[in-house]
């Protein structure tokens, strides 16, 4: 084993940058609204691609169906930062996904109000 991966004091053992990483994104990934969050971001992304209805995962009654299942999972120690953490960007991610969507919507009422003018003129002018 390399000295940089682990160093040893006494009986303490102190993991290198690279484990310390590779800890944090394990304690993420099994965090409780890790799916929320990667869905949130998801939904994001899905702006403006279609117009059909989807299960809004950052919809407030996702967050607390997720929170309430995390009460319910074994506690993970000093997490309570990582909670509000992730609690906080779901929620700036849903914030985001408004913003983003507001002038879609504009667009897509505008569009549709246009549209409607324009096959109305054309019946007008048909014989």
């Amino acid at each position: 084993m390399e000295a940089t991966q682990i160093a040893e004091k006494g009986t303490e053992t102190i993991a290198s940058p690279k484990q310390n990483e590779e800890l944090l994104k394990n304690i993420i990934a099994t965090h409780p609204l890790y799916q929320l969050l990667i869905q949130s971001h998801i939904n994001c992304f899905k702006v403006g691609l279609s117009e059909g209805e989807e299960f809004d995962a950052t919809s407030g009654e996702a967050l607390k169906k997720v929170v309430n299942s995390k009460s319910k999972a074994a506690p993970t120690p000093n997490t309570s930062e990582l909670d509000h953490f992730m609690e906080a960007y779901c929620m700036a991610l849903s914030k985001l996904k408004e913003a983003i969507e507001e002038p879609t919507k504009e667009t897509n009422a505008f569009i549709r109000a246009t549209y409607h003018e324009l096959k109305q003129l054309d019946e007008v002018n048909q014989p």
